[in-house]
């Protein structure tokens, strides 16, 4: 008809096509935005762990060459006669300094943020261990000592010591545990046994530093399983524990077949896509998956990994004695260092 216009609308397919298509746009962008995030938190850690190994070798070029001890109990500190000071030059308590954060801290200039850059609270912990009359400046240096972002290798690099009684002479003395525990390396029938080799307390008793593993981002961990580490941004923990202390197994990872070992059993894992997750067996700090699926670690030569739990799983990556091993590292052990053993 002359002078009549035509009307043309959307349909409510086309309309839902549209809508569609954007959201689809939409999660593509976020997940890309996701991603970026991801590798930006993982250059900063990175970034942070170079930080803490240049601090870390600077402290074994000052004793020669002995490595920051990873665990100090406070009477070790009181036999060794050691003592730790602040930033404005307070004396520590001992009960801060077992672990090695306080310790390591004069090697980074006091600065905060290679350590405690994950949290926060990193300006409310800047500011409470600046200032000594702050109400919460010793709630923050006990912080400070227990969670650290990254894990020391401490009970085979640097060392874990503890007072130990000598009732020959009726006193006490420091003990490093693992320090004269023996070992079993080579393969079958060609096997030998070997002390004082599983720690590492000086630099020149690592034989391929840059394999060795001496931190790790770390958290503290009761047993359960992690399929994916989504919990929120958890603390950090001081140290980090290999998946076997001499004959005990500590934490291991998800089955290949999609199930989770557990007790000796296995139960269907159906969020198995998620990524390889892990299973903590003995209440410890193991490594942890922050920023995605990887564990960011350095060794001790200063090389940087984006590592796998799959990887940490093999005894090499801890121990300098699984390097000389020669078997499959995973299924490495060693014997336990026993009570009362001591001269």
């Amino acid at each position: 008809m002359p002078g009549r216009k035509n009307k043309h609308g959307f349909t409510i397919v086309e309309l839902l096509a549209v809508i569609g298509a954007i959201a689809i746009l939409l999660g593509v962008l976020l997940v890309g935005l996701q991603s970026a995030s991801r590798m930006s938190q993982n250059v900063r850690s990175m970034s942070r762990l170079k930080q803490i190994h240049v601090a870390w070798t600077t402290y074994a070029n000052a004793y020669e060459d002995r490595l920051l001890p990873g665990y100090l109990d406070e009477e070790v500190q009181d036999l060794w006669r050691v003592r730790y000071r602040g930033a404005d030059g307070e004396r520590l308590q001992n009960s801060d300094c077992t672990t090695y954060p306080l310790r390591l801290l004069p090697y980074l200039d006091f600065s905060l943020d290679p350590m405690y850059g994950y949290s926060s609270r990193l300006q409310v912990l800047e500011n409470n261990f600046a200032n000594a009359e702050s109400a919460d400046h010793q709630a923050v240096l006990s912080e400070l000592a227990d969670t650290p972002a990254f894990g020391y290798n401490a009970y085979y690099v640097g060392g874990w010591w503890e007072a130990r009684s000598r009732p020959d002479i009726d006193a006490n003395y420091a003990h490093l545990i693992f320090g004269d525990t023996a070992a079993e390396i080579g393969n079958p029938p060609n096997t030998r046994t070997i002390k004082g080799r599983l720690v590492a307390t000086t630099m020149n008793k690592i034989p391929d530093p840059s394999s060795l593993m001496a931190f790790c981002s770390a958290v503290f961990r009761d047993p359960g399983a992690y399929v994916r580490d989504d919990d929120g941004n958890p603390s950090g923990a001081a140290w980090v524990t290999a998946p076997r202390l001499c004959t005990e197994q500590i934490w291991r990872s998800y089955l290949g077949d999609g199930r989770i070992g557990i007790d000796g059993g296995a139960v269907f894992n159906p969020m198995r896509l998620a990524g390889e997750g892990l299973e903590v067996l003995v209440p410890e700090a193991v490594p942890f998956r922050r920023n995605g699926l990887t564990v960011p670690l350095i060794n001790c030569d200063g090389s940087t990994q984006q590592g796998t739990i799959e990887d940490l799983l093999k005894m090499n990556r801890w121990t300098p004695a699984a390097m000389e091993s020669g078997r499959n590292s995973t299924s490495f052990q060693h014997d336990c260092d026993v009570p009362g053993t001591d001269p």
